[in-house]
């Protein structure tokens, strides 16, 4: 057994024995989430290329540091994303936490996005860690049906998977309809890519880039 599954046996639940597949992508997860991203060099790309508006990719900073939160299982990444890249807490507008865990029907690993109730005193939560300590599930929400489920590939190059197509809802309050996310997670040494788009029933995008290229973020040295 590699040393990173056997890292990833202690952090599933007692009992429950994790297929290598899924070993092999959280030891990669461990690995390669970390850092401070951005997909600058997509945005000024699509400009130069002079592509319409529906087809661009915004300008996005995102930034994951793992963390130790003792109330919570699993593999914990705090992610904070912000309007220019900086800790202003001005300037953060999402922050919570990335939680990967062995899902035992499926036999993948399965990413969770936790968000905080009361998000304000969390903001650069990196800086002060010990603001974590005391975090349970009962201080987060989250929505199941958006979970990404993750694969290593055959040489180890890339972790990837889909969201349940159909599962992962939400109301847009202006159009009075549904929106379902239409999103996938490619992650690779350097790169944190996402599809990121809400389509209607029909498979019509109502948020987010029409164009197949998936939002790039590259890691920043």
């Amino acid at each position: 057994m590699k040393p990173y599954q056997v890292l990833l046996l202690a952090l599933f639940v007692a009992g429950c024995e994790s297929p290598e597949p899924a070993a092999d992508a959280l030891g990669l997860v461990r690995l390669w989430v970390q850092g401070n991203y951005n997909n600058l060099a997509q945005t000024d790309a699509d400009i130069v290329a002079g592509l319409p508006t529906n087809l661009t990719h915004r300008p996005m900073h995102q930034l994951f540091v793992p963390v130790e939160v003792p109330g919570i299982e699993g593999h914990l990444v705090f992610q904070q994303s912000s309007l220019d890249g900086s800790e202003e807490p001005a300037m953060i507008f999402r922050h919570g936490l990335m939680q990967y865990f062995f899902d035992q029907e499926s036999g993948l690993l399965r990413q969770r996005e936790l968000y905080f109730k009361d998000a304000e005193p969390y903001k650069n939560a990196h800086r002060n860690p010990a603001v974590l300590e005391g975090v349970t599930l009962d201080d987060m929400t989250w929505d199941a049906g958006c979970d990404f489920f993750l694969q290593a590939n055959a040489d180890n190059t890339m972790v990837s998977g889909p969201i349940a197509e159909g599962n992962c809802v939400l109301f847009n309050e202006g159009l009075q309809k549904n929106m379902y996310a239409d999103d996938l997670v490619e992650i690779t040494a350097t790169e944190y890519r996402f599809r990121g788009r809400y389509v209607d029933e029909a498979g019509a995008v109502l948020w987010g880039t029409e164009s197949d290229e998936l939002n790039r973020l590259v890691r920043q040295e």
